[in-house]
């Protein structure tokens, strides 16, 4: 899949381009429909499927203290549009500038920089430009003007709700794990580079891998059934996070994974990934190690089941 940073950098494909629309935090199940319908056009005539999204967050521009915190990164967001057959994104930077153009001359810019537009595919309140003045009904206008499809998805409920990334995040936040992966469509999982620890895993007898995560959110401290993918390879494992209080005091929070059935592989230095399947317990301070030991072993037994 391409990436560009820019519409200015987009190059011609020759091939006509049906453009999905919109502020694609996390990538729900709302959000894949409305890229779906691109794909799916895209295919119908012989042209390419493209994603237009913005890089950062209109809110972390918009009101940098109060903006919250994104799903997934940026990284995790790209493997899914590739997965899902987006043959390219453009992560438009915004800005104060560009969130200043108006409705019309945004819509001029997507056909200039992409002369063989030949749709567009949104969400039905998707709105643009300045004072988010323009929506669905302009953009009808616009494209029936062009002879350009065009087409507003109604949004998609679950539970009879609406589908948004606020109820997501508010999931995760509260540790309900599968209501926050069926909205989304897939697990919650976290991006990260495995780093040097205390190594206090490997003195109970259980390694375990610390990772510096990439995201801006985790699910709460405890115990996690979990896999961790490692380049193509997924392994079973068991998830902490917490500030290890058995140890320590006030000490920072860490990601912790213990491989549940392999533990020779050297992780150092290698971005994995986190997938959550189910939360087994809180985090705990334990009165010594050996009580700690105890709890492991009986953790383990019932991430092993969960994970079968």
């Amino acid at each position: 899949m391409k990436i560009i940073h820019s519409l200015k950098e987009f190059s011609d494909t020759k091939k006509p381009v049906i453009l999905a629309a919109g502020c694609f935090d996390g990538i729900h199940i709302g959000h894949t429909a409305v890229i779906q319908v691109a794909i799916d056009k895209a295919r119908a005539i012989g042209g390419e499927a493209w994603v237009f999204t913005f890089d950062p967050h209109p809110a972390k521009v918009l009101s940098p203290d109060h903006a919250p915190p994104l799903i997934f990164t940026t990284e995790q967001q790209s493997l899914h549009l590739q997965e899902m057959g987006v043959d390219g994104c453009i992560l438009q930077p915004f800005t104060l500038d560009f969130m200043k153009q108006e409705p019309l001359d945004f819509f001029d810019d997507l056909c200039t920089f992409i002369p063989e537009l030949a749709g567009i595919s949104v969400g039905e309140d998707w709105s643009f430009g300045r004072n988010r003045s323009g929506n669905a009904e302009l953009l009808t206008k616009l494209c029936g003007e062009r002879n350009m499809s065009f087409s507003a998805h109604p949004a998609v409920c679950w539970k009879k709700e609406r589908v948004s990334s606020t109820r997501i995040r508010e999931a995760v936040a509260l540790g309900h794990l599968s209501d926050a992966s069926a909205m989304l469509g897939r697990l919650v999982s976290t991006i990260g580079k495995v780093e040097h620890g205390e190594k206090i895993g490997r003195k109970l007898g259980y390694p375990t891998a610390n990772i510096d995560p990439d995201n801006d959110m985790l699910p709460p401290r405890g115990i996690y059934a979990a896999f961790l993918r490692i380049g193509t390879r997924q392994h079973k494992a068991a998830a902490y996070i917490g500030h290890r209080g058995t140890f320590h005091e006030n000490k920072p929070q860490v990601l912790e994974v213990h491989l549940m059935d392999e533990t020779d592989i050297d992780l150092y230095g290698q971005h994995v990934e986190v997938s959550y399947i189910k939360y087994i317990r809180g985090d705990e301070v334990f009165e010594d190690a050996e009580k700690l030991k105890i709890q492991i072993k009986l953790d383990l037994e019932a991430i092993e089941s969960a994970l079968k």
